[in-house]
């Protein structure tokens, strides 16, 4: 694999996630129940960590990773994206963060479809592992406090 085509994978990597971060601290600060400013400040913290691990990441590292099938509810494949705004519910900061996790899990399993070099689908598989997992999670959290 070309380091610096790695490189440049992982930097974009991070950049996503210091913009999740972001999203989820600003969400944080949104919302008005302590319960669920206390899931976004998590949330933030989990993609904090994700950066640092990204940070620490080599193709020695990658080669290593064991892939596993992350479920999908497909909870958020049917809904429809929610405008960002001051009076947001709890509910719709959860779809909005659904459909963030969505597109990344998207962008990354398109990446990996169309780069031919092995070495970097494995980091894009990485990639779409983590944020399958991130969807997931917000999924499970939408089925029991919100549909159920």
């Amino acid at each position: 694999m070309d380091k610096k085509k790695f490189k440049e994978v992982i930097q974009f990597a991070i950049d996503k996630e210091i913009e999740a971060y972001n999203f989820y601290t600003q969400g944080s600060q949104v919302l008005k129940y302590s319960g669920a400013k206390d899931l976004f400040l998590e949330l933030a913290k989990q993609e904090e960590g994700h950066r640092k691990l990204l940070e620490n990441l080599n193709m020695e590292k990658i080669a290593r990773v064991r892939i596993e099938k992350i479920p999908d509810l497909k909870i958020s494949d049917y809904m429809v994206d929610v405008e960002i705004g001051p009076d947001l519910s709890y509910a719709e900061m959860l779809r909005i963060a659904m459909k963030r996790e969505e597109r990344s899990v998207k962008l990354y399993e398109d990446l990996k479809g169309t780069n031919p070099d092995e070495d970097l689908k494995k980091l894009f598989t990485f990639l779409v592992q983590e944020e399958s997992k991130h969807k997931l999670r917000l999924e499970k959290i939408y089925d029991e406090e919100i549909l159920k």
